[in-house]
């Protein structure tokens, strides 16, 4: 059996997408939790700070698509990119890089720093710390700190920002809606692939764990049905998050 081991801090939707691939694929696999602050301390061996981290059997890979491949090399059975659809998902994933997850950092440039914005950021702040403990004084600060993280800063490069937040929000909506196309998933493809594991944890991560008073992405019906019929393929809780963080299911917001 191959050791896998996923380096990373689970509010990265980077990271919870190659967990699903995993999750998906039914890999046994150790999550290691990286401390943001610390990083050298768990993903020193790749002299640098870029999550996630990908190790199996030693080697060691970065970039959560590229994971997808990977995975399908070494473990073929239930592949993320089936080669009959490869264009077509490479094409999508390239949406999906490119603008949808870009889009999760778009409130943390230029959101108002409000109650809501700190509350938000102290919650992140709260479930890095169940994890990899963090000094009281980086959690208080952690609103602050993450509109002014270099990473944050560099994703503002690339992105229209003369496009409203509410804007984008629609736009995005919109844009998943065509890429579900006919279904049953992305791409209107038969099968689940690395595009549907991309999105999903994304979409309930921040209701799951008290971001979201509702799903509010379950308003579409659409994107309600496709939510549904991507959640069976994976466990209650894909998120790599601490279950005793959990607000809400999956199940309460798609019910």
């Amino acid at each position: 059996m191959k050791s896998v081991k996923l380096f990373g801090y689970s509010t990265s939707p980077y990271v919870r997408k190659t967990g699903c691939f995993l999750y998906y694929k039914g890999i046994d696999f150790t999550h290691v939790p990286v401390n943001p602050m610390e990083p050298e301390a768990t993903i020193g061996f790749t002299e640098q700070t870029q999550v996630p981290v990908l190790e199996i059997d030693g080697e060691w890979r970065l970039e959560s698509s590229a994971h997808a491949h990977w995975l399908d090399e070494l473990f073929p059975e239930k592949p993320l990119c089936p080669a009959q659809h490869k264009a077509k998902i490479e094409e999508i994933d390239k949406w999906v890089s490119d603008t949808f997850l870009l889009s999760i950092f778009r409130y943390s440039i230029d959101g108002e720093m409000n109650h809501r914005f700190r509350q938000a950021g102290w919650r992140l702040a709260a479930i890095l710390s169940a994890q990899t403990p963090l000094p009281e004084q980086a959690r208080h600060l952690w609103p602050e700190a993450l509109k002014k993280a270099p990473f944050i800063q560099d994703m503002a490069k690339h992105m229209d920002l003369t496009e409203s937040y509410q804007d984008m929000q629609l736009r995005i909506a919109g844009e998943l809606v065509g890429h579900i196309g006919d279904g049953p998933y992305l791409g209107s493809l038969d099968q689940p692939t690395m595009l549907d594991f991309a999105i999903f944890p994304q979409m309930v991560w921040g209701y799951m764990f008290g971001l979201e008073e509702h799903l509010s992405a379950a308003a579409h019906p659409v994107i309600k049905a496709w939510l549904q019929r991507v959640a069976v393929h994976l466990p209650d809780n894909p998120t790599l998050s601490p279950d005793f963080m959990q607000v809400h299911s999956i199940a309460d917001g798609l019910s």
